[in-house]
This record gives structure tokens, sequence and C-alpha cells, in this order.
């Protein structure tokens, strides 16, 4: 589908690729120097966050001044800034810093009374330099001096790891994802801001609008206030109600936070109503249940495994809703034969798949768990991706982070995936936890659908934008190798992004993963029946919701709001700012209409993009790094 404006194929300017990755190169050499400077050396900020990510929106501005002495066509434009996503991506806090950690953790903190030693020793010799000095300059820094020579012929090989991962990714949402384009007509919601940024509004450039402008400065006020404040006072960027829920039955409602996410309101503006309503719903719905169930009744639902979360396990029921959505897609595309119509699509998805699996057995894992992890990470990134397609909510962490590896140990339990794969598969599994736990594999299914997107409306060639992607995702990949492994060895994982020796987030969550594992083994515990339950609860509960919606066209809910009202636990950072959109939509559509919803749409994307320009830029990415010493209230804000 192409816009009134838009050039048709035969008009098509032709596409200088060398330039745009010659442009991307820069993109991407700058974009890691200053998250080494900004972010890894000092913990000043999250440059490198937001979904957009604020980088690429801000290259992206930047290269639109200077597009009339480049004279950049819309399409080159436009496939700049997938360049981009795609070459940022290993940078983020999902990416390589949440990979290095979970090959050197075992070693360096083991103990007498664990037995991360033993779980250092099954590690495969070609996944980490397995000298003991490397490992320690590793974590408390040598000066800047990399072992290069110890670490490239491992990250060659991991290489060929990403690569397997990106093309699962990519694979299967480009299988997908056109039939989403074309046959269900849905939006793709974040790649609006891009396309509009672009291309203009009603015939006018993006930034010629007032309103767009009126939007920024909205989107940009909460952070200047809250910025100028923290000169004076202590600043927190969310209000948390546990202080007033206290006594019983109220203490059952905690955690209770309201995050003030002003990128949830400027692109929650383009969620469709129903999903909005689904998610603030569902989760009154969860801590209703738990307000009764704990509160009032006192329920005492016993710990099978001390993983993931508490009654009634909103990740569990959220693994459900990823599960059943996943099914419900692949069987429409197997009925729509969609490996039929994109071979190239097909190709990646088998390649990648066969790339992960033998890596994971050639590792020593069992083929039963390796086939099963890979098959839950697939699953899980198709959902991801149809959120990305359908909804557009602009968070990285819309699933139930860690869950498609926590799945296999509470519906195996250990004893069965000791009995399966032995001791030696559940190391590797957390080993490569960070798959599960962080975004990596997901945000390239995100990206690969808003590219299905762009791609459409620009008249690109697929083979062509898909090769530029695949060579943005490799030199993403070693430039985020060596700006890290640079940190590291110059001030150490242990002091990475301001830590006072303690390590960074990353390191803890790899750290306490293998502890949990040594934990788990030495007392291996049966299926847990409690989460098992809550499991098929979610999916049997999504499944009954998209058939409502086939029988009932007003139905008010959605089926993906189930799982994403649950995802982030009983702690979701987006409630109320779903909340607070879909009132103020609803009042928009109740007394305007469609017209003056259409008409405001440039206004909640400036608000997007408003406050993250403000917040990951000015502050984050200059000010706060330059100023975090000299303030008495330090402010550093870290975007979902």
């Amino acid at each position: 589908m192409t816009t009134a404006g838009a050039l048709t194929k035969t008009e098509q300017p032709k596409t200088r690729w060398a330039l745009l990755v010659v442009l991307g190169c820069i993109f991407t050499a700058g974009l890691n120097f200053w998250v080494l400077r900004s972010e890894l050396y000092t913990g000043a900020s999250n440059i490198a966050g937001g979904n957009p990510p604020v980088p690429v929106l801000l290259a992206l501005s930047l290269l639109l001044l200077l597009r009339r002495f480049l004279k950049l066509s819309d399409a080159e434009t436009l496939s700049f800034y997938l360049f981009a996503c795609f070459a940022l991506l290993p940078t983020t806090l999902g990416g390589v810093r949440s990979f290095f950690p979970t090959l050197t953790a075992p070693l360096y903190y083991a103990s007498p009374d664990n037995r991360l030693k033993e779980f250092w020793e099954m590690l495969p010799n070609w996944w980490v330099p397995k000298d003991t000095a490397i490992v320690r300059g590793f974590f408390e820094g040598v000066g800047g001096r990399v072992p290069w020579g110890e670490w490239i012929p491992a990250l060659m090989l991991w290489t060929v790891f990403f690569v397997g991962l990106w093309a699962i990714g990519y694979g299967v949402v480009n299988l997908l994802a056109p039939f989403w384009l074309s046959s269900e007509r849905l939006n793709f919601p974040l790649a609006q801001l891009p396309l509009q940024m672009v291309r203009g509004v009603e015939g006018r450039s993006f930034f010629a609008s007032r309103l767009v402008w009126f939007g920024i400065a909205l989107g940009a006020t909460p952070t200047a206030i809250m910025a100028f404040c923290s000169f004076f006072r202590e600043v927190r960027r969310f209000w948390d109600l546990a202080p007033y829920l206290v006594e019983r039955p109220f203490n059952a409602l905690r955690p209770l936070m309201i995050f003030p996410l002003v990128e949830g309101v400027g692109f929650g503006y383009l969620v469709p109503q129903e999903v909005l309503l689904s998610v603030w719903l569902f989760y009154f719905i969860l801590k209703l249940i738990a307000f009764f169930g704990i509160g009032v009744f006192g329920w005492e639902i016993p710990a099978v495994m001390s993983i993931g979360d508490s009654f009634p396990f909103p990740h569990s029921q959220s693994v459900g809703g990823y599960l059943a959505i996943a099914v419900m897609l692949l069987w429409r595309g197997f009925k729509q034969k969609a490996w039929q119509t994109r071979p190239l699509s097909t190709f990646f998805l088998f390649a990648g798949s066969a790339i992960v699996v033998i890596w994971m057995v050639s590792s020593g894992m069992s083929f039963s768990v390796a086939f099963s992890y890979w098959l839950v990470l697939t699953m899980f990134v198709i959902t991801y991706a149809r959120i990305r397609a359908e909804v557009g909510m602009p968070y990285s962490w819309v699933y139930p982070y860690g869950a498609p590896r926590d799945f296999l140990h509470y519906a195996f339990g250990i004893t069965g995936l000791l009995r399966i794969g032995g001791v030696r598969s559940l190391v590797l599994l957390s080993g490569l936890f960070w798959i599960a736990r962080h975004y990596y594999l997901n945000l390239n299914g995100a990206y690969a659908a808003d590219a299905v997107k762009i791609v459409s409306e620009t008249n690109l060639q697929h083979e062509a934008v898909t090769l530029l992607i695949f060579a943005a995702t490799i030199i993403g990949l070693w430039a985020a190798f060596i700006a890290h492994l640079t940190a590291y060895y110059s001030r150490g994982a242990n002091f990475l992004e301001g830590a006072p020796g303690t390590a960074d987030y990353r390191t803890y969550v790899a750290a306490q993963d293998y502890r949990l594992l040594s934990n788990l083994i030495n007392k291996p515990m049966p299926p847990d029946k409690w989460r098992i339950g809550f499991t098929i609860y979610g999916a049997v509960a999504t499944f009954a919701l998209a058939h409502f919606r086939r029988l009932i066209p007003t139905f008010p809910l959605h089926p993906l709001g189930f799982p994403l009202a649950y995802a982030y636990s009983h702690h979701c950072p987006y409630w109320f700012p779903t909340l607070f959109v879909w009132a103020v939509k609803g009042l928009i559509l109740r007394y305007g209409g469609m017209s003056l919803h259409r008409r405001l749409v440039p206004l909640f994307l400036g608000i997007a993009l408003g406050h993250f320009l403000m917040t990951g830029v000015i502050w984050g990415g200059i000010l706060y790094p330059l100023l975090r010493h000299k303030l008495p209230f330090p402010l550093r804000i870290v975007f979902e």
C-alpha cells in the first residue's frame, strides 16, 4: 500500500546503498562512543534505550536537516532508520551487556557454598577464554588492556549464534507480518513516527506543524521539571503506594506504583482503545484477586520453586497468553501458506533455527531441552512482534521476562530436566538465560515488523533491505563487542555503569541465576503444578477472548491485553499511563469523533518525541553525565 504522495516503483530513484552503509557506520561508531562515555563508564544515563530508540530518533532528526545537502529520498532516509535500529540493538541493555556476564560470572562468583566452579567447568572452552586472570580482569579492570587474542576466536563463533538469533526473529516475522499488513490492515503504530517525520503531515514537513512543536514542548516538560527540582531535593520518577498499604488486607496489593511514563501517553494514543482498556482492567483484576485471595481469605500458596513471581502468578498467566497468541498466528499463517509466498524468510527461519539448536546441542545440551528452548523463544518473538504491529506499546519489557527459560523449569521440573538433559543442560540454559531474560531476540522481531511496514510504504526492494539490515546487525554487534570489552577491561564489571564495586545489574542477574541453579540442583523439585495451572488458565483466557472478538465485533476486550497486563508481573509500570491515555482518547473520540482524533496524531507523536529527546538526549546524554558529580540529588531516568 502506498500513499498518494508516494512514488511508484518505476518512478523510485535509485537507492544509494553504499552511502547508507557509510552513514550507518558513522552512526554506529558515534553511538558506541557516546554509550561508552555517558553510560558504561558513569552509569549516568540510559541513552541507548527507548522504543523507538532515542539515539535513532536523534540521528533521524539530524539527518532530516542534512537531507537536502545529501539529496536523500524518503526511501533512503527510512532505510537509514532501519539500519540504525538493528545496529543499535546489540549496544542496548539487553544486548551484549547481558551476554558477557553469563560467560564469566560462574568463575568469579564461585565459592565453597555454591556449585558455580563446577558450572564454569561445564561451559565449553570455545564459549569464553578460560584463563582465570582474563576473567578477573573482566570484573576488576586492567587499565584498558583488552586480551583480544583470547576473546576474538570466541566472539567470531558467537557471531554465528547472534546471526542465528537475528535470522529467527527476522525470518518468522517476515513470514507472517506481510499478511498482517495486507489482510488485516494493522496500523504498526511505532512505525508511524519515523514515517511521518520523513514524509511529513498532510503535505507539510513534520517539523513545520505547530501541533508537533506543542507536543514536543509538552513531552519535554515533565523531565525538565524533575531535572530542575533535582538541584534542590531528591526526585523520584514514580509514586510508590506501598507505604500506604501496610495493614491487611491492603498489603496484598503491594507492590503498586504509579509511573507517569510520557512515551506511554504519546504512543499510547495510537493503541486501539480495546487494548488500552484490557491492559489496565486485567491488571486491576490481578490486584483484586490478590486482595481477596491473600488479603481477605489469607490463602497460603506453597512455593514449589523460588523462581518468577508469586500468587496469582501473573508471569505464568502471561506465558500462557503469549503461547496461545503464537499458536493462533502460526495456524493462520499455515492456512495462508506463508512459507510458499516468502521463500527467503522461510530460509532465514529454518537456517537460524538450525544454527541455534545445533549450537546448543554442540555445547552439550540435550536435543530435547535445546529444541524446547528454541520453540518457546520462537513463539515468544512471534507474539512480541504481533504486539508491535497491532498495539505498538512503546516499552521493551512487554513480555514476561525470563519466562521462556523459567517455563521449562516449572513445566518439566528440575527433576525432569535432570532426567532428560543432566546437569550440563541446566547449566547451559543458565548460560543462555540472557536471551530469555533480556529483549535482544524479541526486539529483532519488533524491528523486523517495523521494516515490513516501512518497506511496503516506500516500495523498497525487500531483498536489498534485508541485506542492509544484515550488515547493520554484524556492524552493530562488533561495535558493541569492542565498546563493552573496552569498558570491562578499563573500569571492570564491578564498576560498570557507576556501580561502587558491586557490579552492574546485568552482571547481578547472571550471577544470581547461577546461584539459583545451584540451589535448585541441590534440592531438585518436580513440576510446579500451580504455575502450570495458571499458564493453562492464561492460554484458555486468551483463546476465549479471541473467540469472543470473532463472534462479537464490538466486544470491548482484546486478547493481546491479557498477556500485556501481566507481562511485568505484580509491579507493572505501564498500567497508569495506559489508563490515562485510554480516558483522554475516549473523551476525544466521544466529543470530537475520528476527525479530531486524526488531527491530533501529530500532537501525541510530538509528545513522545519531546520526551525522548529531553530525557534521553539533553538530560540523560549530555547534562546529567556532566553534572552528576556536582548534583546533591542525582536523577537517573531509565526507559522501561
